[in-house]
Order: C-alpha cells, then structure tokens, then sequence
C-alpha cells in the first residue's frame, strides 16, 4: 500500500518535472527564434545604413573630383570596396531572414548589387586625369546611376529598406518581451504546483512513515545489543506491518541460534587454538617473503625509470639540433642501448614472476672496464646535457687495458645509477667528473660531483633501503633511496665494493672498487 501511494506520488511528481523541462525546452527554443530575428533585423538595418552613408560620401568625392581634381582614388576604391561588402552581408543576412521575407530580402539585395555596380561603371567611364571638366549630360548620367535603377528611385528603396529593418527589428523584440512575459508567468505556475506537490507528498509520508519507521529502528536497536526477546509489535496489512512480523520470527530463531552458537564457540576454541600456533609460522614467514618481494619489484621499478630518463633526454637533445644528423644517429644509438637497458630490467621482471626468484640473476664474463665505463658515461651523456652539465671522463695511467670479472650489463647499471645521483644533486653549470684508475689488486672507479654532499651521520646511512639525506629530499622530494642500495648489491655480487666520501671543495665522490681479472705487469 505505501509502495503505491508512493508511486502514485512520485509519478505525479516526475510528471509535473518532464512538463516543466518540455515547456523550458519550447520558451527556450521560441526566445532564441524571436532574438535571432531581432539581430537579424537589426544587422540588416546598420548595413542599408552602412550602404546610404557610403553612397552619399562617394557622391561627394565624386563631386570634389570633377571639380577640383583633388580627391585621391584610394578614397573612392575604399568606399566601393566598403558598399560590397555590405552587399554581400546582406545577402547572408536575407538566406537567415524568415521565410516570409526571405526572398523579397534577396530580391531588394540583388538590387542594391546591381545599383552599386551600375554606379562603379558610370564613375569609372566619365572619370578623366588630369582636370577635365565634363559635360552636364555627363554629370546627370552619373547622378542617375546614383539615385536612380532601371526606373526606380534608390534613394526611396534604401529609405524603405532601413524603415523595413526598423519595424522588423522592433516587431521581434516587442514579440520576444511578450513571449518572456507569458513564459515567466508559465514558469511559475508551473515551479509553484511542482513545489505544492512536493510539499504535501512530503508531508503525507512523514506523517505515515514516521510510527512504523520508529518501532523498526528500536526492533533494530534491539537485535544489535542483542536482546532476542523484543518485538516490534506491528499490526495490519501494510509493508511495515510484514517486515514487523519477519523481525520478530527473524528475532525468536536467534534466540535459539543464540545457544547453538555458544556450544559451537567452545568447540571452535578448541580447534582454534591448536591451528593458531601453525598459522602463526606461517604468517611470518610470508611476511618474510612479502618484504623480500617488495624490496625487489622496488628496486626493479627504480631502475626502470634510469632508462626511461635517458631514452627522453637523448630524445630532447636529438630534436633540439634536427640538422646534423651525425647527433641524431648518435643518439638514436644510445637511445637503443637504453631500450636494452630497459628490456633487461623488463626481463627481470618476467623472469621473477615466472620463477619466483627475487633475486637479480649475474653472468660474469672477463670485460674490458674502460669500455664499460665509457659506455655508462656515453649513455648519461644526454642526461647531463638536459640538466646543464658537463660530464667528463678521465682515464689514469695504465687503466687502458684493465679487465675484470663482472657482469657488464649489471656492472654498467650500478654506474648509471651512481651518474644518475651525481648529475640530480648537482646544480646546473656544475661538472661531473668520472675517473678511472687502478692499484695493485683494484681497479676503481670514481666519480665526483659538486652537489651538497651529506652530513658525516648520512654517510654512515646512504647505503640502507629508502634512506635520503635532508638536502637530497629537499631539492628531488620524488626520490626513493633505493639507488645506492641497489648499486652497491651489484658490485658486491661481483666481489666489489662502494664507499662515499664529502670532498673538501664540495660535493660527493664515489668510488667503485673491483679486484683485478689478473695481476698487473711491472712497467
């Protein structure tokens, strides 16, 4: 019974809302009809205006021509050019006009044409350089041409045309106020029943709703503290009076579930507290697992973002210098061997959803060093140059030859990310300086910026997952911390080391130590 009153309600409701917006779509339609004619007629209007000031001010040109010989051309051929272009806005504006008038419009336009270029003919054929007088036969022609069409008076057909404009004008906007006037008065009929309606639709259910909906909610209130006893103590035929009835069935079987329930809980607690002990293990060690896997897809995404910003720097230098093509295809190279970078991090992440494994996997191999440096610095090379610095790579003496046993596309991946640190944390103009060098066991590998640097505490904790030093946060908040720990996994894998000092001019010096692929020989 409810659920109809309801509908019956909401249904008077929705129709009242669709003859609203049905009426608001007709006055909005009908008021932008009414407007357009309005603007129509009264661009009409400026332009016959427009056309009769012209003719009078090329008439007086033209009369200052014949006598004085004074007047420049340019005057007359703007004038002209003035009254075409009127002609042609009134063409336009005669295809927008009503039907009723649409083609007497057109016909008075195409009059109006041909009396501005009859007009056109007659000056240019009587016109003469140099100061002749003509004729006054010539200059009754010419007025004619002014005034005067195929027998008809111009001056009376513009007259006509601007009063025509000015009446249409003022008819459309007198039919537009009245039309808004009985659209208001609509309108508000219309918002006061859909508002009356509502009111009392309001009003009605409330009234109605309001008993039933109060013994549901203490019934409700009831079951939630859990006293199964309580009833709602609804009667009669309606919605309320049956979901009354279904709460209080619903209310005497938990009561019973109620003491299964408890006989059931202390067989569970039993059972519970034997399973707890197994499930205990085993939570930690997935929480194990989870943070090893963490750790890496961490790792992972960092080192995915290296290439990434390489590949878009040597994009931005390739397009900044499109004429020598000896840069691009340079680029282009070293854009490619991102792409690998980027495809080995990829295959990375396929392999350890593949297998399992969180580990990163290594295949060492005798490499030349020098190479492997050249080519991290050559791959950073844009980089540098997107942020405004100079990266140079200096070689010590007898560190030509230098091999070692690494993985060379790991390797290379720990350099960029130390490049990577030293061209984020050094200002712009600055230099970064990558130099190779080797002792009687090592070869290494440093690298120096003219960055902040780190407080003596930082040092001791560059190298721990997630951890930035203050100034680092301040000047690149996106960063993660993960580079120095990743860097320094893959050189200690391959028997190397890192260590971080502040040099005394300023800024960080890396240095990357590996042992030797064999002794060096003396001399």
């Amino acid at each position: 019974m409810i659920r109809t009153r309801l509908a019956i309600a909401f249904s008077a409701l929705a129709v009242l809302a669709l003859a609203q917006s049905a009426f608001a779509w007709w006055a909005a339609s009908t008021a932008a009809d009414l407007a357009g004619r309005s603007v129509n007629a009264t661009r009409m209007l400026a332009e016959y205006l427009e056309i009769s000031g012209n003719k009078q001010r090329l008439k007086v040109w033209y009369a200052q021509r014949m006598l004085a010989n004074d007047p420049a051309p340019e005057v007359r051929d703007a004038l002209i050019e003035s009254m075409q272009a009127s002609v042609i806005a009134l063409r336009e504006l005669a295809e927008q006009s009503p039907p009723e008038v649409r083609e007497f419009e057109r016909a008075e336009a195409r009059t109006v044409a041909d009396n501005i270029a009859n007009m056109t003919r007659a000056i240019e054929a009587v016109e003469r350089p140099g100061g002749v007088v003509v004729s006054a036969e010539q200059w009754r022609t010419v007025l004619l041409a002014f005034d005067e069409l195929a027998g008809r008076d111009m001056r009376e057909l513009l007259r006509q045309a601007v009063d025509r404009s000015e009446a249409r004008s003022l008819a459309a906007s007198a039919e537009l106020t009245r039309a808004l006037d009985r659209i208001r008065q609509v309108e508000l009929l219309l918002a006061i029943s859909l508002g009356t309606l509502a009111v009392l639709s309001v009003l009605y259910f409330v009234r109605q709703l309001d008993r039933p909906f109060a013994a549901l909610a203490r019934m409700s209130g009831s079951l939630a503290a859990g006293d199964f006893q309580a009833r709602t103590g609804l009667k009669g035929r309606d919605e309320f009076a049956r979901i009354g009835g279904l709460l209080d069935s619903m209310a005497g079987r938990l009561s019973e579930a109620q003491e299964r329930s408890r006989q059931l809980q202390r067989e569970l607690e039993e059972l519970v507290s034997e399973r707890t002990r197994s499930l205990t293990h085993a939570y930690e060690t997935l929480l194990g697992i989870e943070a090893r896997r963490r750790q890496f897809f961490a790792e992972l995404s960092h080192e995915i973002r290296t290439p990434v910003t390489v590949i878009r720097g040597e994009a931005e230098v390739a397009l900044r210098d499109r004429s020598d093509t000896g840069a691009q295809a340079r680029s282009l190279e070293r854009i490619v061997q991102a792409t690998v970078d980027l495809s080995g991090r990829v295959a990375d992440l396929l392999e350890a959803a593949r297998s399992g494994s969180l580990e990163y996997a290594l295949c060492v191999r005798r490499e030349r060093l020098p190479e492997v440096v050249s080519s991290a610095v050559s791959q950073m090379q844009a980089v540098a140059a997107h942020r405004g610095i100079r990266l140079e790579l200096r070689a010590g003496p007898g560190s030509a030859d230098v091999l070692v046993e690494a993985d060379r596309e790991r390797l290379q991946q720990a350099l960029v990310i130390l490049l990577d640190n030293a061209l984020r944390y050094s200002p712009q103009g600055a230099r970064v300086t990558v130099e190779l060098d080797v002792d009687a066991e090592h070869c290494l590998v440093g690298i120096a910026d003219e960055g902040m640097g780190l407080t003596e505490e930082e040092l001791l904790n560059a190298f721990e997952p997630n951890f930035r030093g203050e100034a680092g946060r301040r000047l690149a908040p996106q960063g993660s911390g993960l580079g120095l720990t990743i860097a320094r996994r893959i050189v200690e894998a391959q028997g190397g080391s890192i260590e971080l000092h502040n040099r005394p001019a300023g800024g960080l010096l890396a240095t990357l130590a590996l042992p030797l692929a064999y002794p060096l020989e003396a001399g």
